[in-house]
């Protein structure tokens, strides 16, 4: 199973998403204004570019959106109404990459710049390619309109990439259909199955070697460095300079990775310096470590002619036993199963 990374803290929300509940409300002829009242912004500050909002607000927003338009289905036509581009270059970097199994690792990868409430784990089980949602934090009353709303935009996505949706596809939804469900099923194109063990999009693992219509290395690489651009730059607002510096510095160096020590020798500062840099940012070396073993142990399991073993000792690991509890320990599952699909 690979995972969106952890939560995004502070990150925000991007404010052309709640200009889009705005505009969806006034199609429904609703009081759109009354969404905004007394928070604050208009909805033609929200339009301006980079506009993000706090996490705070965009829940306000979201529980009003629900109490407003009610058992209206409003997470799938919120879905409906929105484009790909307008997740701004993660979308691009979606729509241009080289396969769908690129496109969906960028989403993964940059989900916090858009959705910084949640995570997409992929899994892989038998022939189907499962996509889990999963929120960081408590969502109110709008739990079921943003998951609906992500589930139903992941469809339309698929849809835009490759034109058509893969046959098999289908949407799991945890707890009870809801009144609307056979409206949804019918504009979704895709059977919505309740009552399931989690929030997923499942469709044929085929379907990731499939190239998006709209693919285009030189576009890919644009929309990628701007996306790591935005990354680095939460980041470094988040856990500070030193944090970003000691990640770079860990992904150019070659299994297995230096000590604190060595790293502070490297940085040109003293260990004790090193640790309380990030102490203050809430981290420690460990989990900087850990955090790129994992990236590297997911890059060495793909490779199917190196054994687990040799995926361990790669790492830096001596005893096999402590890399399956390791890697147990960041993913959920053990090598063999990350192997087998999660």
């Amino acid at each position: 199973m690979v995972s969106s990374g952890r939560p995004w803290g502070n990150a925000g929300v991007p404010g052309i998403y709640v200009v889009l509940l705005y505009d969806l409300l006034v199609s429904l002829d609703l009081d759109a204004p009354a969404l905004l009242a007394g928070l604050g912004v208009s909805r033609d500050e929200l339009l301006a570019v980079d506009r993000r909002v706090s996490m705070s607000l965009a829940q306000t927003v979201a529980e009003r959106g629900v109490e407003m338009v009610g058992e209206r289905g409003l997470g799938f036509r919120y879905a409906r109404a929105m484009s790909i581009t307008l997740h701004g270059p993660v979308g691009l970097l979606a729509l241009s990459s080289a396969s769908a199994q690129d496109a969906l690792d960028a989403a993964c990868r940059f989900l916090g710049l858009r959705a910084p409430f949640l995570e997409i784990h992929q899994a892989r089980k038998g022939d189907f390619a499962h996509l889990q949602l999963r929120s960081t934090r408590s969502l109110g009353i709008a739990h079921d309109f943003i998951i609906e709303a992500m589930l139903v935009g992941l469809v339309f996505m698929v849809e835009q990439l490759l034109e058509t949706l893969p046959e098999g596809t289908l949407i799991h939804r945890q707890g009870t259909a809801p009144e609307w469900l056979s409206a949804l099923k019918k504009d979704v194109g895709v059977p919505v199955l309740f009552e399931q063990s989690s929030d997923a999009l499942i469709f044929p693992l085929s379907a990731l070697a499939a190239r998006p219509r709209l693919a285009d290395p030189q576009v890919a690489a644009i929309a990628r460095e701007q996306c790591e651009m935005q990354f680095r730059q939460w980041r470094t607002e988040e856990e500070g300079v030193t944090a970003e510096r000691i990640r770079t510095a860990l992904q150019d160096h070659p299994a297995p990775l230096p000590s604190l020590e060595a790293m502070a020798d490297r940085l040109a500062v003293s260990a004790r310096t090193l640790k309380r840099h990030l102490q203050q940012a809430g981290l420690s070396y460990r989990q900087l470590q850990d955090e790129e073993r994992y990236r590297q142990a997911q890059r060495l399991l793909e490779k199917p002619d190196l054994s687990i073993s040799e995926v361990a000792y790669t790492l830096g690991y001596s005893d096999v036993a402590n890399f399956s509890k390791a890697f147990k320990r960041w993913s959920g599952v053990t090598p063999k199963g990350y192997r087998d699909g999660g």
